[in-house]
């Protein structure tokens, strides 16, 4: 897909999708991932996102991260437009992006990379090196840290390859000087999902990424609309809607981010399922809190 058609899909909303398990969390529920994809192709989201922080990503094996797409595509068929997360060492993320052209996926996300000694040079020539192996495909940007700076963005935007960013790190006002700096010749896409949409639309963002959207796309796509028709004060509502259930995601440091959205799927006849280590499983006052927070969801 050439760059130009991607950004125009980019240009909205995606969902980043989640991965079932076993039972016993051995291995990846393929079935599981069937029926939630055809859920969201059913629905029409544009842009499924496998292999991301929702998705677990740094919970699967190299292996099963291959799983996870290969569902996913098998899935979707081309009613929906996949990029899937990519990301570990170099030779990881790049034999990543070489499985993904072979099941004809045309973009991926390359993850923030988690590494204890990490610096700002050994970031740009990591992201350097994986956007030259990358000709063809379409790439975007998981901005989750302070290495992908400013000063680290203007220099990778040399490269075609790149469409995109997902900016998911910092104030707003920081996310509105680094549009204001870098122009839009890429697309800016708030990677915090419906809560704080309309405050990066405003900032400069043509897109979000959505976690609610694997049980919610309805939601989802109802913000879209809002946001682009911009109509604040509808997009305002739905904000106020869904924060309360945001706000559960945002308990024990954040980090009930997935298991919550894994609930709710559970709930509405998908599958969720648990999480696996390191993440924890949630409590039962937690998990009624959240069939409470979306009972006026009209799901």
């Amino acid at each position: 897909m050439e760059p130009e058609q991607f950004k125009e899909i980019l240009s909205g909303y995606s969902v980043t999708t989640t991965t079932p398990f076993s039972s016993d969390l051995s291995t990846i529920d393929t079935n599981g991932i069937t029926r939630n994809i055809k859920f969201l192709v059913d629905n029409r989201v544009p842009l499924l996102i496998p292999n991301g922080n929702t998705g677990e990503f740094y919970s699967l094996s190299e292996h099963e991260w291959s799983e996870v797409l290969q569902a996913t595509v098998e899935a979707a068929g081309s009613k929906s437009t996949i990029m899937s997360g990519v990301g570990h060492s170099i030779k990881t993320a790049t034999l990543q992006i070489e499985k993904a052209r072979d099941l004809g996926v045309s973009a991926v996300m390359i993850m923030y990379p988690q590494h204890v000694f990490a610096s700002e040079e050994g970031a740009l020539d990591y992201y350097r090196t994986l956007l030259g192996k990358s000709k063809g495909m379409n790439i975007v940007l998981y901005k989750k840290g302070p290495l992908l700076s400013d000063n680290v963005l203007k220099k990778l935007m040399e490269f075609e390859s790149l469409v995109g960013v997902k900016f998911a790190f910092g104030r707003i006002v920081d996310f509105a000087r680094t549009v204001q700096h870098l122009g839009h010749s890429i697309i800016w896409s708030c990677g915090t999902a419906e809560r704080f949409a309309p405050f990066f639309w405003m900032a400069g963002a043509k897109a979000f990424t959505s976690g609610l959207g694997n049980f919610a796309p309805k939601i989802t796509a109802r913000m879209h609309d809002a946001l682009k028709q911009g109509d604040y004060t509808k997009a305002m509502e739905i904000q106020r809607l869904i924060s309360p259930l945001e706000y559960l995601r945002e308990e024990r440091g954040a980090t009930n981010n997935v298991p919550v959205v894994k609930v709710a799927l559970d709930h509405v006849g998908l599958i969720g399922g648990d999480c696996r280590p390191p993440i924890h499983q949630l409590t039962d006052g937690e998990r009624e809190a959240i069939v409470a927070a979306i009972k006026d969801w009209d799901l």
